[in-house]
């Protein structure tokens, strides 16, 4: 029964190990709000240890089927209506991970897409996708800027978010939004919205810059992911980059209880094997000599456990006539065994 309880335990525990190491991509900005002529780039992470296995981007439009556009694995390979200088891949090396980011130039209307990273090996594993939002030259020029990331807190810090807002001054009122994307999530929530966003906002010359400030406390991972600020302007909705808010690492708890019971029960199966090794010796060394025999033997606490044996001697009295027999050999009874107990 430990035995079981023992493989069922080091399963769990390698397997919650073997999570660190998953296979796939993370794409950090699922929003990225773009101009006609700007250049954009897609940013795309392989996760886990380093291979030869392909990262592929597709594009999906709404209402569409994705297309391939470019296949790498040592070098790019390109599909038709997807070829440099249009759209080429920047390789970012890092220690930890490898980037494999898709850039596009002179963005179009047409642009305007969903891109989605995989990770292709046996399956293709994708990433969470990065909508490419685009504006015309006619549309009311906004931009919102955010830091991209913050440094990773503790449980239970609180954190200010903080949202750059640009725009020209004959825009109409302003609608800020922010929103949460988690990896759990297939789609970003609303979980704030601005009142009275005019009042935070400064004039200069022909164009008003608004900050907009958001605080939210950290209490599990349940609160991280990125979270986006988002401007509502002309019936459009105009998104941040995004603020990535993480935890510390720590130790999973899971995995301290599994160490600790792998650890008993591997204890638990030498205390066993002690105690049948330690009977079956007494067993095994039980023997008998002539006069007075000590058997020693050891336990598996060092413990010396004698066996003393008292023997008797009898031998044949010689008669007082007659010729003498010749010597018998001395007849042995042992009358007694006896063993002390050993604590």
């Amino acid at each position: 029964m430990i035995m079981i309880a023992l493989v069922w335990i080091t399963a769990l525990f390698f397997n919650k190990i073997d999570c660190t190491y998953r296979k796939g991509v993370d794409q950090l900005n699922p929003f990225i709000s773009a101009v006609v002529g700007d250049n954009v780039t897609l940013q795309c992470f392989r996760i886990g240890e380093v291979n030869t296995d392909s990262i592929v981007w597709y594009k999906q439009k709404v209402g569409q089927k994705p297309w391939v556009m470019v296949t790498v694995q040592h070098e790019p390979k390109y599909e038709n209506d997807f070829n440099p200088p249009k759209f080429s891949i920047e390789q970012e090396k890092k220690e930890d991970k490898d980037g494999f980011h898709l850039k596009i130039a002179n963005v179009e209307p047409s642009d305007e897409a969903t891109y989605y990273c995989g990770h292709r090996d046996f399956l293709t594993r994708f990433g969470n996708g990065t909508f490419l939002s685009v504006a015309g030259h006619g549309d009311v020029k906004v931009s919102v800027l955010q830091s991209s990331m913050l440094n990773p807190v503790p449980a239970g810090t609180s954190v200010t978010l903080q949202c750059s807002v640009l725009f020209e001054s004959r825009t109409a009122e302003l609608q800020v939004l922010w929103f949460k994307a988690a990896l759990t999530q297939s789609h970003p929530q609303i979980i704030y919205t601005h009142h009275n966003s005019s009042l935070q906002c400064e004039s200069e010359s022909s164009k008003q810059t608004c900050v907009y400030n958001f605080s939210k406390k950290i209490l599990s991972l349940n609160d991280t992911g990125t979270y986006y600020c988002a401007v509502t302007v002309c019936g459009k909705l105009v998104f941040g980059n995004g603020t990535r808010v993480q935890l510390e690492r720590s130790v999973d708890p899971a995995v301290i209880f599994l160490a600790v019971a792998l650890s008993v029960c591997v204890l638990l199966i030498f205390a066993m094997v002690c105690i049948i090794s330690s009977q079956f010796k007494n067993h095994e060394h039980f023997g008998v000599s002539q006069g007075s025999v000590t058997d020693e033997t050891l336990s598996q606490d060092c413990v010396t456990a004698e066996v003393n044996y008292a023997a008797l001697n009898f031998t044949e009295r010689t008669g007082k006539r007659g010729r003498v027999k010749r010597r018998q050999p001395q007849d042995i009874i042992y009358s007694d065994v006896r063993r002390p107990f050993v604590t």
